[in-house]
């Protein structure tokens, strides 16, 4: 005869390991969710969904390292909370509510150090503490049951979760319910005319081939912060539109003692605009035709 053995409470290191892993199946579950929503915007990658899909497999140490500083910081003082809030108004009670109502305070105390340390805007403030709360209340409900194999099961199936969210992504993207970004068209001649950056500094195409700068905010790899003075071009060189690289075709410009790169051509049909991406791709310099 089999005798039954009870499972007692998990142990910290338990917890710490489950919540970890939570937090990392929601990091992911928002990349996707995110990579979705960047194929529908221009951007500096510009390959596609699937093209961007592909590199989430690097993200897995900084979801590991922000999903273990979370677990710390967030859910483990959330189950101790909600523990003591069971014991003293629940008669020992471990009702779900109790993590729910412990998870409220710690995620204000969370954004508000975001925001002082990390966001710096009141705005960003407000909007991460309802974040940080659903990433917490999951987290926290699973990391404190007494089950065996949490770890087991979190990774198979938040490995059909992710699969899952993918796929319905790729099938937004597909019916058209969200409408993936693709750069314009445009010929040779289209090109030939006068940019300008917003800031004074304007790009001349010419027919002929030449190009000629004048006061073009020069890119030094990282998009200017608000009021910060930038380094301007003034040049004349020549200028020749590339093939398709598989990114989209750009606008090449070989002008002496600048450092700009080849130009993406991005914008929409009948407006397209000239785009400069920093290495964070953030864009450094955007040129509309002039007029």
């Amino acid at each position: 005869m089999k005798t039954a053995t009870r499972t007692g409470p998990p142990s910290f290191g338990r917890i710490l390991m489950v919540a970890t892993g939570m937090l990392m199946l929601e990091l992911t579950l928002v990349a996707v969710g995110f990579t979705a929503l960047d194929a529908t915007r221009e951007s500096s990658e510009g390959g596609g969904y699937a093209f961007e899909l592909g590199f989430l497999p690097l993200m897995a140490p900084f979801s590991a390292l922000f999903g273990g500083v979370g677990a710390v910081v967030l859910v483990v003082p959330t189950i101790v909370l909600a523990g003591s809030l069971g014991r003293r108004f629940g008669g020992g009670s471990e009702a779900w509510w109790w993590v729910v109502a412990a998870a409220v305070p710690v995620a204000a105390g969370g954004s508000l150090m975001a925001g002082l340390y990390v966001l710096r805007s009141v705005d960003g403030t407000l909007a991460a503490w309802p974040a940080l709360l659903a990433a917490i209340v999951p987290a926290a409900l699973v990391a404190r049951l007494p089950r065996r194999w949490l770890l087991r099961g979190i990774a198979l199936w938040g490995t059909v979760a992710v699969a899952v969210t993918a796929l319905l992504g790729g099938l937004a993207l597909g019916t058209g319910v969200l409408e993936e970004y693709r750069p314009p068209a445009v010929t040779r001649s289209e090109l030939v005319g006068t940019w300008t950056d917003g800031r004074g500094g304007t790009l001349e195409l010419a027919a002929d081939g030449t190009a000629t700068a004048d006061g073009v905010m020069d890119p030094s790899g990282f998009a200017p912060l608000p009021g910060e003075e930038v380094e301007t071009c003034t040049a004349r060189g020549t200028w020749t539109l590339a093939g398709a690289d598989g990114q989209g075709e750009s606008v090449v410009t070989d002008l002496p003692g600048c450092l700009f790169e080849p130009w993406s051509i991005g914008g929409e049909d009948g407006r397209p605009a000239l785009r400069q991406w920093d290495v964070d791709g953030e864009e450094t310099v955007g040129l509309t035709r002039d007029g």
